[in-house]
């Protein structure tokens, strides 16, 4: 069910960011076969493995700053999230409503449920200001910030990694509470 969730929710994520850069006058995505929602080109092979095996995943669109302006490079930045913010909200929408007033499988019931969580949680940690994630690209297009080295970049995508794995319970049961709030203001649940 996880997997049904998130997989595509990193596909269209992707895919966004790919497009909107195109449209901003970016074509590298594009031209490298990025305007898809094949998990293989847009997580590659060891994320979806990764992602298989212990829950972990990524993905990656090749964007060229110098292609972009400013305003182009936060627009394909932030164009992920919203994606991401966008299936969240749709998932808190239909999910009270299957939830509380209609008689529709249990097992689609926890999907939608499943897809606003991990949506919101995708789009929240692309949103964090952390090198290699969203966040820091937009907050780099306001602030002036020092150009990081790799081992710095290493280090952030590990203290995230460790800091992901140990916060995730209490990240997952945030959004949950989020998505199971309608449920409770329409006087139903499960």
């Amino acid at each position: 069910m996880i997997t049904l969730a998130v997989i595509p929710a990193i596909c269209l994520h992707e895919y966004f960011h790919a497009q909107v850069a195109l449209w901003c006058g970016d074509p590298t995505a594009a031209m490298q076969g990025h305007l898809t929602l094949n998990p293989l080109k847009q997580m590659g092979l060891m994320s979806v493995i990764m992602f298989l095996m212990i829950g972990i995943a990524w993905g990656g669109v090749p964007v060229n700053p110098y292609n972009l302006t400013r305003r182009g490079r936060i627009l394909t930045a932030i164009a992920g999230p919203t994606m991401n913010f966008v299936l969240f909200v749709l998932a808190i929408l239909t999910y009270p409503l299957l939830a509380v007033y209609t008689s529709v499988p249990q097992l689609l019931v926890t999907y939608i449920f499943t897809v606003g969580v991990y949506n919101l949680i995708l789009c929240i940690f692309n949103l964090l200001p952390v090198p290699g994630l969203d966040g820091w690209v937009i907050l780099s297009q306001f602030v002036k910030l020092k150009k990081i080295n790799s081992e710095f970049f290493k280090g952030c995508m590990v203290l995230l990694i460790f800091g992901m794995l140990m916060l995730f319970p209490y990240i997952a049961g945030f959004a949950a509470v989020v998505m199971e709030l309608p449920v409770h203001f329409l006087g139903g649940g499960k």
